[in-house]
């Protein structure tokens, strides 16, 4: 009888054994959760992609709150610190979004988006946000010598000369943003206005204002992955431009919303709207004289 006992005694050990080891790597993983460091990572994502969340439903109230809660965890993250400025500049917060740009700067000071997003903020045509023209372009510059292939900060380079009045400086901006982007209406018309400012043929730059203006006609049939992703920003776009509001942009909305209704753009109708950016030119001319505002 022992005989027959021992190996039994055998396979009952082995088992036991066996759970022992299955039980040993769940107690690790229970306590790799209490961990304190892992615990941090967990909640810095969490947080994040709430805040994400919330930004793409447009609650930019709650995506900042998360946003700021994920940087008490990861005061570095780039991300973070730019979404929570764009966030704050949609809320007219323009010094919380100033803050969050300038942190990440000092954070990553070769960040074009942040050079561009802090530049766009002070050269904004809204009479609550900061004015500095003379920072703004050297942020914008410094976007432009990061990424030059970006046709945001050449554009935004070219209404800064045009309002401090360096007119060909403005023309060779504005012409490198259509060489790179055609279809650039902000470019398109802001070139035009120049042209027309100094007597060149109407016809020719209206003609140029037109084109770029133009909204292709879509392909008809079964909407691909990418056309159901563009048709979504624009049913629930995230954020504004990141180029922010442009010093000229009331005009180009204008004639914007005139292409996209499917009207012509009429030689009248580019007219009327430079004549329109002729007096908000001297408006944000007095405005800057007065030097830096907030």
């Amino acid at each position: 009888m022992r005989r027959r006992a021992q190996p039994l005694l055998v396979v009952l050990l082995l088992c036991g054994a066996s759970l022992l080891g299955c039980r040993g790597p769940a107690r690790d993983e229970a306590a790799g959760t209490r961990d304190p460091k892992r615990q941090r990572v967990v909640d810095f994502w969490n947080r994040l992609s709430a805040a994400t969340e919330a930004r793409t439903r447009r609650d930019f109230v709650g995506a900042a709150r998360l946003y700021e809660e994920a940087l008490v965890l990861e005061p570095r993250h780039e991300d973070g610190l730019y979404y929570l400025g764009q966030c704050r500049r949609e809320l007219g917060e323009a010094e919380g979004a100033r803050i969050a740009f300038e942190r990440l700067l000092e954070v990553n000071p070769a960040s074009a988006r942040g050079h561009l997003a802090l530049g766009a903020l002070l050269a904004s045509p809204d009479p609550a946000e900061p004015m500095d023209l003379a920072k703004a372009e050297r942020h914008l510059r410094r976007a432009h010598e990061i990424n030059g292939e970006e046709t945001g900060p050449v554009v935004r380079l070219g209404e800064i000369a045009l309002l401090a009045g360096r007119s060909a400086e403005a023309s060779r901006w504005l012409e490198s943003a259509l060489r790179t982007n055609p279809k650039c209406v902000e470019a398109a018309f802001l070139a035009g206005y120049l042209g027309w400012e100094e007597g060149r043929e109407t016809a020719a730059l209206v003609r140029r204002v037109r084109e770029a203006a133009k909204v292709d006609a879509p392909v008809k049939g079964v909407l691909s992955e990418g056309d159901r992703r563009d048709a979504e920003r624009v049913a629930a776009p995230p954020l504004a431009s990141p180029l922010g509001r442009l010093l000229f942009g009331e005009p180009v909305d204008r004639l914007r919303a005139t292409a996209a209704a499917g009207q012509p753009i009429a030689e009248a109708l580019v007219l009327q709207e430079w004549q329109k950016l002729r007096r908000l030119r001297r408006e944000h001319a007095r405005r800057a004289a007065g030097g830096p505002a907030g």
